[in-house]
């Protein structure tokens, strides 16, 4: 399928935050398919952008007995991100607040039950946002089957939504834990210049999610500078 009919948090699991619905009225076949390739060009262009990734149903195992709720931060592409993760002991239920920062090829992470920092192998994180521009475009890039679901107005902002089907393994970038050959359901809302503001991902991505897992991304700020150091 061609870039112009192909159309993304969350993963990271990837990976959220206030819809406002608005008409249901589907948009001209001719506007979803402009608005596809001007959403690839805008991630490709994409320079920094705050972002929430979180669970409208479901959860992300971090370790055994660690589930992970929600994430937000920044990106300062191609490789800078300050990221704070929600999460819950499953025995006892604690709430748990954990703080990444990455800095070029270095990641520093705050223990689960503490705030010391440690430098970690980045490997070990439960998603990757270095390069996310392009990622994002890859992802968008690997749709089948897209169409238009109508126009919703979105934290203010006229948008289109538009849906499509991508497999597990398109996500792998994003989610480095993502399975093979799941298929998984992606929404998508642009606004009129074509800037991704919100994904729903809908559907399995880690082989140990539920079946029913919804996972949220919304993206602001973006391209707005950022500054970002390594912890003291």
């Amino acid at each position: 399928m061609e870039l112009g009919r192909k159309l993304v948090l969350a993963a990271v699991p990837v990976l959220a935050l206030v819809l406002a619905c608005g008409s249901d009225k589907a948009p001209p076949t001719a506007e979803v398919e402009y608005s596809i390739p001007q959403a690839v060009d805008q991630l490709m262009a994409l320079e920094s952008a705050s972002f929430t990734l979180e669970h409208l149903q479901g959860t992300t195992v971090l370790v055994p007995g660690v589930l992970m709720t929600k994430a937000y931060g920044e990106v300062d592409i191609p490789d800078r991100f300050r990221v704070t993760v929600e999460a819950e002991s499953v025995s006892p239920k604690t709430y748990i607040e954990i703080s990444i920062i990455t800095i070029e090829n270095k990641t520093y992470m705050t223990g689960l039950f503490g705030r010391r920092w440690n430098e970690v192998p980045a490997d070990t994180m439960p998603f990757n946002l270095s390069g996310l521009g392009q990622t994002l475009a890859d992802i968008v890039d690997a749709i089948e089957g897209d169409r238009g679901l109508g126009q919703e107005r979105l934290q203010g902002v006229d948008t289109v939504r538009l849906g499509g089907n991508i497999s597990s393994e398109d996500l792998s970038e994003l989610i480095p834990g993502a399975g093979s050959g799941l298929p998984v359901a992606l929404e998508l809302w642009l606004d009129p210049a074509g800037l991704l503001r919100q994904v729903k991902i809908i559907g399995r991505v880690v082989p140990t999610d539920d079946a029913d897992t919804v996972r949220r991304l919304v993206l602001n700020d973006t391209n707005q500078p950022v500054t970002m150091n390594p912890p003291e």
